[in-house]
């Protein structure tokens, strides 16, 4: 055995990258045991507070992770994770281990077979220990529901790490799990991110399979092929491209997803000469004014750097447009296919917020018929080609991740305060980040700065379709 990885013990562990986890246990300065207890430990300690990771496999894993140093002694090495630890949100199946979506009518629902995100990390070597939290069928910008509780925000537990992936984000920022993978349909691992002061990415729609996510439900038709992406929460942008080369790529069991080029490894870039648009408003969405601050002053810092800096937006975008069609397409593709009663509460949750925006849209998209779906399809084609002609022009576009740092835990509809004027409640939670669902565009969430009371901020960075490697 090599030196020690770090001095300091399970607490300098639990503070490594998963890449720095991965490099460590390669080269045997660390045990995948030693690994694992460090994180059990800490989610021992911290996990009550927070209500993060929810669904606990710590016998597997242990016997996993002994497995994994035997291997390693005998020279195999099965993968770009081997002996690393992980959790993911209980939207994903996981064979011999409770999936419940947040539901109570999973509550008891066993998978034969894991989905096809948790097979990749598993043969990649990672070792998966524990399902993390998210509101009843990821439908809510917190994190909380009758079956699994309530997740806080480990920077201030008085507040909601976000949603749906709040447990997948709570528990990467509290050093709980070295990495998560969560789902997005309307912003659900990006605004957790920006909550939590982390890094994710939603992939183009349909790099990464969503088979064996929840909704859809369990040996029932499948409904979601539009707009929603899973895609990892991670302390480090290393992280996020080592994690997306692993779960992305053509399946069988979606075939929709494509053949696609591999990620690769990052490239270095020099600073001087990208060239960064950046908007704080789209449309009927403003950021709250430390958010723009933030911006202004990141913004200069980058000019300084030798970055060609804009602020603008796609001239001909309706971006009131364009959440509509976001909108319609969540209520029908996840609202519809829903059993009925759940049905009836999902479009009962929407009908209660009569003027938000997303909200009406969503009441709308319940009683789309085919005829309707198509003619949404058709608006979303002409949205996505004005969006991509806008983004050639540019490396990335940096926009808000919502109007607001973390909110206070409120009921669901909840009016949000926004520079002292109530705001609706999804639109400020959601109106930035569901426009890109819409146009199905890679985002990277980086963190930006904090405000003046701590909490974090973060920004989108959104790039062209298929070109998520590009992405600064």
């Amino acid at each position: 055995m090599q030196e020690p990885v770090v001095s300091g013990g399970a607490r300098a562990l639990v503070s490594l990258t998963a890449t720095e986890l991965a490099a460590a246990l390669r080269e045997r300065r660390v045990s995948a045991v030693e690994v694992l207890d460090a994180f059990l430990s800490r989610a021992r300690a911290h996990n009550p507070a927070i209500n993060a990771v929810v669904t606990w496999d710590e016998a597997r894993a242990r016997e996993r992770a002994r497995q994994a140093d035997a291997a390693l002694a005998k020279g195999e090495l099965w993968g770009p994770l081997h002996g690393v630890p992980f959790t993911v949100k209980d939207t994903f199946s996981t064979q011999g281990l409770r999936t419940t979506s947040g539901h109570p009518l999973l509550a008891e629902y066993v998978p034969t077979e894991d989905a096809t995100v948790v097979a990749r990390l598993k043969a990649a070597g990672g070792i998966l220990f524990g399902k993390t939290n998210l509101p009843p069928f990821a439908a809510d910008f917190q994190t909380h529901g009758p079956l699994l509780g309530r997740t806080n925000n480990p920077h201030a537990l008085e507040r909601t790490p976000g949603g749906s992936s709040g447990g997948a984000s709570a528990s990467v920022a509290a050093g709980l799990t070295p990495f998560d993978v969560g789902s997005d349909i309307g912003g659900s691992v990006r605004l957790p991110a920006h909550f939590c002061g982390i890094v994710s990415i939603k992939p183009t729609e349909n790099r990464v399979s969503n088979a064996g996510h929840i909704p859809d439900m369990p040996n029932g038709p499948r409904h979601v092929r539009h707009m929603a992406c899973s895609g990892p929460l991670a302390r480090s942008v290393a992280d996020l491209r080592l994690i997306l080369s692993i779960i992305e790529g053509a399946d069988l069991r979606n075939p929709e997803v494509p053949p696609v080029a591999p990620l690769g490894a990052a490239k270095p870039r020099a600073l001087k000469g990208l060239r960064l648009a950046w908007a704080d408003t789209l449309g009927p969405f403003r950021a709250d004014r430390e958010t723009r601050e933030l911006f202004h002053r990141f913004t200069a810092a980058a000019r300084a750097e030798g970055v060609v800096v804009e602020e603008t937006v796609p001239a001909s975008q309706d971006f009131a447009d364009l959440l509509d069609v976001w909108g319609l397409m969540e209520g029908g593709l996840v609202g519809v296919p829903l059993p009925p009663d759940a049905r009836e509460a999902f479009r009962g949750q929407f009908l209660s917020l009569p003027n938000d925006l997303l909200a009406k849209s969503i009441v709308k998209g319940t009683h789309l018929d085919l005829t309707g779906m198509g003619e949404t399809l058709s608006r979303r084609d002409g949205h996505i080609a004005t969006l991509e002609r806008f983004l050639s022009g540019w490396d990335a576009w940096m926009v808000p991740v919502s109007m607001t740092a973390a909110i206070a835990h409120a009921p669901f509809g909840h009016p949000v305060d926004v520079d002292g004027v109530p705001g609706s409640y999804l639109e400020v939670l959601g109106g930035f980040t569901s426009l890109f669902n819409a146009t199905g565009s890679p985002v990277v969430v980086i963190p930006l700065g904090r405000t003046a009371s701590g909490l974090p901020v973060g920004a989108q960075l959104v790039g062209r379709r298929w070109a998520d490697g590009a992405l600064p």
